[in-house]
């Protein structure tokens, strides 16, 4: 019940900054650490570079989109979400299991051979994307996306960044 008194949704992303403000949305913790290191920007600088930012955008919101989707989905794949799902329904995580591969088929097209989703360094895409694969991997042990293989090999890759530790 602890996370329900930081964030009475119940739903993740949340952090908690050290002036102890829990912000509970993906896109929000993503600007507030864009802005709070903006030395090591995830959206680009150069004002020139607006394709790659446009790029980076685009990815971070199908992220979003497939974190959403996959919340459904794990509402509905495990019994692990009483509050939110009291009845999971394996038709339902099927139907909602579909919609997540249109969204995974674009990632894999997107990342290519690169070794972030938007080319060659971390973006805010990369951050809103790894939590859904992280979650569903290592806490509920399911095979999410493992069928799509260069995103298989994006989500070991930033497993191994200290970053990625929970």
């Amino acid at each position: 019940m602890r996370y329900l008194s930081i964030n009475p949704s119940g739903r993740a992303p949340t952090l908690v900054t050290d002036t102890g403000l829990a912000i509970t949305d993906s896109a929000a913790i993503i600007e507030y650490l864009e802005e709070c290191h903006p030395d090591r920007p995830m959206i680009g600088s150069d004002p020139l570079a607006r394709v790659a930012r446009a790029r980076v955008r685009s990815l971070e919101r199908l992220g979003g989109d497939l974190v959403a989707r996959g919340q459904l989905w794990l509402w509905n794949q495990t019994s692990a979400f009483p509050a939110k799902e009291p009845a999971p329904s394996k038709g339902t995580a099927d139907r909602i299991s579909r919609y997540m591969s249109e969204l995974l088929d674009i990632l894999e097209t997107e990342i290519g051979e690169n070794e972030f989703l938007a080319g060659d360094g971390l973006t805010i895409a990369d951050f809103t994307v790894f939590p859904i694969f992280q979650t569903a991997r290592e806490r509920f042990n399911l095979p999410f996306a493992e069928d799509h293989r260069r995103l298989d090999a994006w989500y070991k890759r930033f497993r191994l960044r200290p970053i990625a530790d929970y």
